[in-house]
């Protein structure tokens, strides 16, 4: 393969490049304790970067989101600026309490050298982070009241930068700020889990990119857009009863527990013919109608199994 050809849509070069590159930029920010005038400023960088990639290389199946880029817009803004932290500070006295309560104390190892060295710190936080999330994720479609809060962000009808957090606060919450304060309560160096969960995150940024870049081989190990549209599809692939690609970064577990899905037609990936929500649901626009659940609200009273 040809350097031309390794760095076009087709090639494998481009994504993982830009992830290394990004998750770079973001640790050294944050190892330097740069100080930014807005909070999450690398995240909105990390979007902005995906943006560019979804402009310079256009999916062929792409669905234009102006209709809803008011819902976009507010919802990224609720998430990055006030979610993490409001529900980081709900979330934060329960584990502890719990952790005291059933351990005796704020942290189930004493410190961080029972777990090991450094390198194996940083292996093991990955896993029970992704973990966690894998598990978190899959409750969230098979519990009805979770499921009434995950399905809006199934009512998207395309992966953008854009509507990477359309979610529910408390959807978004349950996935993305719960399990990494489990994490630091376990006893992992602070660290491994700066540098674990940081490249985690930005492989979980990066797979709702909705630029038509063929990740190659990242698509036996990442959840890359090409798997993630699979979990969006509109329709579940068959076998499958509620969905596919639980995994919000790497897809060992999916592939443990039978979730992996990524057909390939002539050595490439196919990619589902629509995106959005299992039952046709069409997506709301309005955020603040998802916000106060005031379509959802009968369903998430019932609290029951999905069956």
């Amino acid at each position: 393969m040809t350097i031309k050809k390794a760095f076009s849509s087709d090639g494998f070069l481009i994504f993982p490049i830009v992830v290394l590159l990004t998750y770079g930029a973001q640790m050294y920010v944050r190892v330097m304790e740069i100080e930014m005038p807005v909070p999450a400023t690398t995240t909105f960088a990390i979007l902005a970067v995906m943006i560019l990639l979804e402009l310079v290389f256009p999916y062929a199946k792409s669905v234009s989101q102006k209709p809803v880029v008011i819902r976009d817009l507010t919802s990224t803004l609720v998430i990055l600026l006030f979610t993490g932290t409001v529900m980081g500070m709900v979330f934060s006295p329960v584990l502890v309490f719990f952790f005291e309560t059933v351990f005796g104390r704020r942290l189930f190892f004493g410190s961080s050298g029972q777990i090991g060295p450094f390198w194996l710190q940083l292996i093991l936080a990955g896993l029970f982070l992704s973990l966690m999330q894998y598990c978190i994720h899959r409750l969230q479609h098979r519990v009805s009241f979770l499921w009434e809060l995950h399905s809006y962000h199934h009512g998207i009808t395309d992966l953008k930068a854009s509507n990477t957090f359309v979610s529910h606060p408390v959807d978004w919450s349950l996935r993305n700020v719960l399990p990494p304060l489990i994490l630091s309560l376990v006893g992992f160096n602070p660290m491994a889990i700066l540098f674990g969960v940081g490249f985690l995150n930005v492989i979980g940024f990066f797979s709702h990119c909705g630029a038509g870049l063929h990740a190659g081989w990242l698509n036996y190990i990442f959840i890359t857009p090409e798997i993630h549209r699979w979990h969006h599809s509109a329709e579940v692939p068959n076998g499958h009863k509620f969905s596919v690609n639980y995994g919000l970064a790497i897809i060992l577990w999916d592939q443990i527990f039978g979730t992996y899905y990524l057909p390939i037609e002539d050595g490439k990936p196919l990619q589902p013919e629509a995106i959005g929500h299992p039952d046709g649901i069409p997506g709301e626009g309005n955020y603040f109608k998802l916000f106060f659940l005031t379509r959802y609200l009968p369903k998430f009273l019932k609290g029951s199994i999905n069956e």
